[in-house]
């Protein structure tokens, strides 16, 4: 079964790499927001979760496209992504990103990206190692830049205008009291953060560097593709973890968004394809990196490498 997921730093491709489905992320604006509720509105994008990369595309063809209802929907000429999606891929080149073969990669997800890039060596794809020299600053730079605007957009769920309302005796009660009961201990972690980085006295500090470090990743991404057609990468560190395994260690918990915050950070597309197991059983995801609106290419080779 095909569903829709959204994506702020890695919510559709992550999973899908720890569950064994294809996740999808389209380009910032290539898919309508109307209607999701606003976590980080200039992170978020809308994507499919499917069984196959062609399930992908058909999904993808279908929510794609302007809506006048989101003023970030892009105008974009929409591709037909079924179209050849089995064409010969011999010639393409491929960006092996260095910075992302860390201690923090488990050896045996190592293990399958080696051998998904060697696939792709076997169908004449040129390998080119490349570099994204700030990629390590992705995650503090995606919970300074993604709290900060959750902390703006959930004040509307404050008992009055959205959310659950509690009863209380004055409205500060009633603000107080809806907001404790209704967010969980992790959307209230986020909304403190959040405020904390946009008060005063903090908004330079934080906020603003957070938002010149992210024009540098994105020059990054920009320089990459001048030499390459995709990046390939791990999707996540590690294997499924157990269900609140991570809670006690917030900090280990945003690490393991390592290798997919940068592309929302950056506005491009990525798409996660099951390649394989680990020795437990648990599935292992390979992620393809694209540039703006090439979702297409970045089908093309993924639709190869779940061959």
């Amino acid at each position: 079964m095909d569903t829709l997921g959204s994506d702020t730093g890695g919510s559709i491709r992550q999973p899908a790499s720890l569950c064994g489905v294809v996740g999808m992320k389209p380009t910032y604006g290539r898919v309508s927001r109307y209607g999701l509720v606003a976590y980080s509105s200039s992170l978020d994008q809308i994507g499919p979760f499917t069984n196959t990369v062609e399930d992908a595309a058909l999904l993808l063809q279908v929510i794609s496209g302007h809506d006048p209802q989101d003023s970030t929907s892009s105008r974009e000429k929409i591709p037909n992504y079924l179209d050849k999606i089995d064409q010969d891929i011999k010639g393409k080149k491929i960006g092996v990103v260095k910075e992302y073969h860390s201690k923090d990669l488990a050896p045996e997800i190592k293990a399958k990206v080696d051998e998904a890039i060697d696939k792709l060596k076997a169908k004449g794809c040129e390998i080119i190692d490349v570099s994204l020299p700030h990629a390590e600053y992705g995650v503090p730079v995606y919970y300074v830049i993604a709290t900060a605007e959750a902390s703006s957009n959930l004040s509307r769920f404050d008992g009055i205008r959205y959310g659950q309302r509690s009863e209380a005796q004055s409205l500060e009660d009633t603000y107080l009291q809806s907001r404790s009961e209704g967010f969980g201990p992790e959307v209230k972690r986020r909304v403190i953060l959040g405020t904390y980085v946009l008060s005063s006295g903090y908004y330079d500090a934080y906020y603003l560097k957070a938002q010149k470090v992210r024009t540098l990743i994105k020059q990054d991404f920009q320089k990459a593709f001048k030499e390459v057609d995709a990046l390939i990468t791990p999707t996540s560190p590690t294997t499924a973890f157990k269900i609140g395994e991570k809670m006690n260690d917030p900090l280990e918990m945003y690490l393991t968004d390592i290798y997919t915050v940068n592309l929302n950070l950056a506005g491009l597309p990525g798409i996660s394809i099951p390649f394989g197991e680990s020795k437990e059983g648990l599935p292992i995801g390979v992620q393809l990196i694209g540039n703006y609106f090439h979702e297409k290419p970045l089908l093309n080779i993924a639709w190869h490498l779940e061959r």
